[in-house]
């Protein structure tokens, strides 16, 4: 507690409390000029007053820089501009061979997101699986969609809430039907299991199968593609992928049952809540009207799915 005492021509301030730190004395001099003194202040206690007084400046400091940064939305509605990171995954963010044109839900969905953040422009950067969430954490882009939720990558970026949820499987050849009947059969040591490096589904099945040879590859196409050719004897993928490939693969089929459950979210920088809370109620909008479930429907697959 502190207060002001005027005697004769000085003015003291006074501080009571722990620590007591002395006087602080206003005194006024001729021509109305005031100078500053101090009196039985202890050394130490002016030593921690500096130090206190140096990690608010400190602390007032970062605070402005944050304040001045913002929000990632407060931008994207000022620029006009969204950057959005994303790798190969079919059916969810493919280059069209007919059109050459980037294709798939997550570009669907990002196109109508950016719509309700006044006709963004969309930026899209190419990336791999592996590289995605360094990408946000670098300010390469402001957000990728779809992301595989998994812990690991919850301790670099942070996750909006699941706009699908589906299992894992093993993809295998027809012709290996009887050798790969069970899961069991694919956690041997002969055993060449390929999958995309970075996902979820790799993740998972590297828990699952640690007797496998793995054969960890960029994209998700060319995980199924080293099986078809050959190169793998199994390969681990999200279902609507599965289905996808044994479509356009006559020759593959899968080992009943998931291995793992996954949930597919968008994923932008840690800490920036007042981004993440409205990219949550945009997936709130999308599902509650039924046009999340419209665009999964286009690309042959459903928000929830589980092969039987």
């Amino acid at each position: 507690m502190s207060w002001f005492e005027e005697t004769g021509g000085d003015c003291f301030l006074h501080w009571i409390g722990p620590p007591p730190i002395g006087k602080i004395v206003f005194e006024k001099k001729k021509g109305g000029n005031v100078s500053m003194s101090q009196k039985g202040l202890n050394g130490k206690f002016v030593l921690w007053g500096m130090v206190l007084c140096s990690l608010v400046i400190l602390w007032c400091g970062s605070h402005a820089a944050a304040a001045e940064k913002g929000s990632a939305l407060t931008r994207i509605q000022r620029t006009k501009i969204i950057k959005v990171g994303w790798a190969t995954w079919y059916p969810w963010s493919y280059i069209d061979p007919k059109s050459g044109k980037l294709s798939g839900i997550g570009p669907e969905v990002i196109q109508r997101m950016a719509q309700d953040l006044g006709d963004a422009k969309v930026e899209w950067i190419a990336d791999n699986w592996g590289t995605l969430v360094a990408g946000l954490q670098a300010d390469k882009f402001d957000v990728t969609y779809p992301l595989g939720v998994t812990l690991p990558r919850a301790l670099a970026c942070d996750f909006s809430e699941d706009t699908m949820r589906e299992g894992m499987t093993i993809l295998i050849r027809k012709a290996d039907a009887q050798r790969l009947k069970t899961y069991d059969d694919v956690d041997k040591a002969e055993i060449k299991l390929a999958t995309c490096v970075g996902t979820n589904s790799d993740l998972y099945a590297t828990r699952r199968f640690p007797k496998a040879q793995f054969i960890r590859l960029k994209s998700s196409p060319e995980a199924v593609m080293a099986l078809v050719l050959g190169k793998a004897d199994a390969s681990a993928n999200p279902d609507a992928q599965i289905r996808a490939a044994m479509k356009e693969h006559p020759n593959l089929t899968y080992i009943k049952g998931s291995f793992a459950l996954g949930k597919n979210s968008m994923a932008i920088k840690q800490g920036d809540q007042t981004f993440l809370n409205w990219i949550n109620l945009f997936i709130a909008e999308m599902k509650e009207t039924g046009e999340l479930d419209r665009i999964f429907e286009k690309y042959g697959t459903k928000r929830e799915e589980f092969l039987e």
